[in-house]
């Protein structure tokens, strides 16, 4: 089974390197990544609630980008920690990208979930998505 991400060392901020057999799980992945570094406890976040959305963008890359980026926000305004996410269509065009998806969490509660570590931003710093033979692979850099 192929690891979903690896949390790497990067000079003032933090980041994942993530790998996915496709397009739609390396989305996933990567939101497992970000959620595993913003919630201490991330193995206690429940599944009781549900936050749904489509995003579109111009390019594979900003698509990865404005997703991770509207999680982060929908925590820090709702207070929702996601654990559990899933693209259900992706669609990656010449000129166009989008993404639909949902995830599932629970209200931060900082007995059960630990310490909250503040992610400003996911960074498009040497962000490309590359295809190999059989799995697609990223490096996402966050602003801390």
């Amino acid at each position: 089974m192929m690891k979903k991400f690896k949390l790497i060392e990067h000079t003032a901020d933090v980041g994942i390197k993530v790998s996915a057999k496709t397009l739609k799980e390396l989305f996933e992945n990567c939101a497992y990544g970000m959620y595993n570094i913003i919630c201490e406890n991330f193995h206690n976040i429940e599944k009781k609630e549900k936050y749904q959305s489509t995003l579109k963008e111009s390019d594979l890359e900003s698509l990865l980008v404005s997703f991770l980026n509207d999680l982060l926000y929908q925590t820090s305004v709702t207070k929702i920690v996601f654990c559990d996410f899933k693209v259900l269509d992706l669609k990656n065009e010449k000129n166009f990208a989008e993404v639909s998806f949902s995830c599932l969490g629970e209200k931060y509660n900082r007995e059960k979930h630990g310490k909250l570590f503040e992610l400003k931003s996911a960074t498009f710093h040497n962000l490309k998505i590359k295809k190999f033979l059989s799995f697609y692979k990223t490096t996402v850099i966050f602003d801390i």
